[in-house]
């Protein structure tokens, strides 16, 4: 199935310019950043990792290091710089589960 996403800010470590979003809200993002962050993941190709994503988000929102915004907005800063820093699955995959065991 082939997803569009019409968003100016989509690209292929934000499709649908998800994270993007989230940080012109700033302060006025209520949150949960949980799950906008598993939302993104979800939405990302197979084939580009997660923590490869967002190390990109993190490099082009200049969001690497320093004070995260405050509030809900701040706390996906976070969520996003853990996830940048995470091993890659043992099996090499970046999903799992039932997909890879359909025939």
């Amino acid at each position: 199935m082939s997803v569009t996403y019409t968003s100016p800010h989509h690209s292929e470590e934000d499709p649908g310019g998800l994270i993007r979003e989230v940080l012109n809200l700033g302060d006025a993002f209520p949150g949960p950043a949980a799950d906008i962050l598993l939302s993104w993941s979800l939405r990302l190709d197979d084939s580009l990792p997660a923590a490869e994503a967002a190390r990109r988000l993190l490099e082009r929102y200049d969001l690497q290091a320093g004070e995260p915004p405050a509030g809900a907005c701040g706390e996906l800063v976070v969520l996003l710089r853990q996830a940048a820093e995470a091993p890659p699955p043992a099996s090499g995959r970046r999903r799992g589960g039932w997909r890879s065991r359909r025939h």
